[in-house]
C-alpha cells in the first residue's frame, strides 16, 4: 500500500483532529476496535481492496494537539506524527529521546499534515517502536519538538499483535 494509504488510515484514526479531508479519502471499514486505559485506540481496518491494516495510536497535547499513530500492513510498519495546529513543510529526522536517553531515529517525508516513516524503514520503525518506553518521550523532527507519554504503549503494542493475527486468517 501507499504511503497516503497508510496516511488516511493514521488521520482517521486521530479523529479528534479535524483533517475531515483526509479521512474521508480512506475507503475502509474498522471491523475490530480496541482501547487502552491511558488512550491508546487500536483499530483493524478492512479497504474496498480486501487489504486489512492495523494502526495504534494516541492523541497528546504537548506543545500543542498532535497525535502518533503506528500503522502495520504485511511487512509494513510506518509511524505518523499528525500535528493539529502546523502543517509539516519538510520531513526529516524524528527522533525519540527517553529519560535522557536516544532511543533512535527515523527518516521521514510530509504527507498533508503529518510527517510519516517510509516503508523502506519498516525494520528499524519495528524495533523502535518495540524499544520505545511505557513512560513519556520527547519527539524532534524538522525543527520541532513534541512531549509524548506513552503510557499504556506496551498494552498497545498487544494490541497490535492480535490485530495482525487477525490480518493472516
Amino acid at each position: 500500500m501507499k504511503i497516503q494509504s497508510h496516511f488516511a488510515l493514521g488521520v482517521s484514526f486521530v479523529a479528534f483532529i479535524a483533517f475531515s479531508n483526509y479521512a474521508s479519502a480512506d475507503v475502509s471499514t474498522v471491523v475490530q476496535a480496541w482501547r487502552t486505559s491511558d488512550g491508546w485506540l487500536t483499530e483493524l481496518r478492512q479497504h474496498t481492496d480486501g487489504a486489512k491494516v492495523c494502526s495504534s495510536g494516541k492523541a497528546f497535547a504537548e506543545p500543542h494537539q498532535f497525535g502518533l499513530s503506528i500503522v502495520e500492513s504485511g511487512p509494513i510498519t510506518l509511524v505518523t506524527l499528525v500535528d493539529q495546529k502546523q502543517q509539516p513543510t519538510a520531513g526529516g529526522a524524528m527522533k525519540f529521546t527517553a529519560d535522557g536517553r536516544d532511543m533512535g531515529s527515523l527518516a521521514t517525508v510530509t504527507d498533508g499534515p503529518a510527517f510519516a516513516t517510509s516503508e523502506g524503514e519498516s525494520a528499524m520503525t519495528r524495533q523502535l517502536i518495540s524499544d520505545l518506553p511505557d513512560n513519556a518521550v520527547s519527539i524532534d523532527v524538522a525543527d520541532r519538538h513534541y512531549q509524548a507519554d506513552l503510557s499504556g504503549l506496551a498494552k498497545a503494542r498487544e494490541q497490535l499483535k492480535i490485530c495482525k493475527e487477525q490480518t493472516a486468517q
